[in-house]
């Protein structure tokens, strides 16, 4: 059970808007980042996102993604299959459209979290 979730007007990830007491820090020192570099973390500060090259194997994002184009029945190579309309609504309506995949706890990406 959700407690007080009436969230519907807050963008991103209400879940954490409403329930999270910890607050993203806004300063960093090279010493205090433990995977990012001063660059990035300005970076991710000012553009909102990062890229981390290598952070997950070649081979295990391309199982990754060969299984989303499987969950979402798609075809990489058919470009006609890409837009089609979504099999269930999002309740996220700030995401409709946007290329999300509402599959989060499968395997495959928790593997991904933890590498």
């Amino acid at each position: 059970m959700v407690p007080n979730n009436q969230h519907e007007d807050i963008l991103g990830n209400p879940s954490t808007a409403k329930s999270s007491k910890v607050k993203l820090r806004t300063t960093a020192t090279k010493d205090s980042l433990r995977v990012l570099t001063m660059e990035q973390w300005i970076f991710w500060r000012e553009q909102g996102y990062v890229v981390i090259k290598n952070a997950v194997p070649r081979t295990q994002a391309k199982e990754t993604a060969d299984f989303l184009w499987e969950f979402e029945d798609k075809d990489p190579t058919d470009a006609s299959t890409w837009y089609t309309a979504p099999r269930a609504e999002m309740k996220m309506k700030e995401l409709a459209g946007t290329g999300m995949v509402e599959v989060y706890n499968h395997q495959k990406l928790w593997n991904n979290r933890q590498t």
